[in-house]
């Protein structure tokens, strides 16, 4: 069963980082489908506006946050705006990270600090402001980090160095959840058809001579899998995590990329 067909989360309280678009706006889509309360947080009003109003006949309910969650004070407040709309938490789902694309010698000083201050720290300052609440309900936490914390790949070199640190962090707060009775996982998307993975292939076809297609196509062969991933796979992974009968899978670290890394 999809997470989209489920009603397992009825009355469930939800709080999506970076949900106005992209994998977070996969993630949400389930959950909302399942009947959840669900708080969309982004930088953006437009983004959020255009999810809740493709969520509207949805069976859940949606709430809309507008949080630049770089500035230090801004996940507290995220947190306790969920709590005073929703009156606590069941699950919380860390997926903002625009990280800058490009190789270390590209990448301005400057764009390191932003990269780590948004995927890591700011994500990291959420779970923290909503920790007690999920020590209250028995919750759950899913990060969203990547797969290149696995496969670091040149043209991502900060992007690889924050999802490397997110793989760690991961656990230390796994750890921490088994004594307060939190569940807590890690999902590492592969080559998800995003935006900003759009943006890129223009980009590097661009720099190839070959259109975007083409080099889709060149990097489903390098990469051998049957295609790219869409936020949905992901998505059904995290609702997978969050589900009851899932409460012994803890502090692990699971690849969704079609088979991409090949590592053991």
């Amino acid at each position: 069963m999809s997470a989209e067909a489920s009603n397992d989360w009825v009355g469930k309280r939800v709080l999506i980082t970076g949900s106005g678009r992209g994998i977070g706006k996969g993630i949400a889509k389930a959950f909302v489908a399942g009947g959840a309360n669900v708080f969309l947080v982004a930088r953006t009003k437009a983004e959020l506006d255009t999810a809740q109003e493709e969520f509207a006949s949805l069976s859940g309910r949606t709430e809309t946050f507008i949080a630049d969650l770089l500035q230090p004070d801004s996940s507290a407040s995220t947190v306790a705006e969920a709590i005073h709309r929703f009156g606590g938490l069941d699950i919380v789902v860390t997926n903002a990270g625009a990280a800058a694309q490009g190789g270390f010698l590209e990448l301005p000083d400057d764009a390191w600090p932003a990269g780590f201050g948004l995927k890591m720290f700011a994500n990291l300052r959420v779970i923290r402001a909503a920790w007690p609440h999920l020590k209250e309900s028995k919750g759950s936490v899913v990060m969203i980090g990547g797969g290149t914390a696995r496969i670091p790949e040149r043209h991502l070199a900060l992007v690889s160095a924050v999802n490397g640190g997110q793989a760690s962090l991961s656990k230390a707060v796994a750890e921490q959840g088994l004594l307060d009775g939190v569940q807590v996982n890690l999902v590492q998307p592969g080559t998800i058809r995003t935006l900003r993975r759009e943006k890129l292939f223009d980009k590097l076809a661009n720099e190839q001579g070959i259109t975007a297609t083409e080099y889709e196509a060149k990097q489903i062969a390098a990469l051998r899998i049957g295609r790219l991933g869409d936020p949905s796979d992901v998505a059904n992974v995290v609702s997978f995590l969050c589900r009851a009968e899932s409460r012994w899978i803890h502090g692990t670290i699971i690849d969704v990329d079609g088979g991409q890394n090949k590592s053991v």
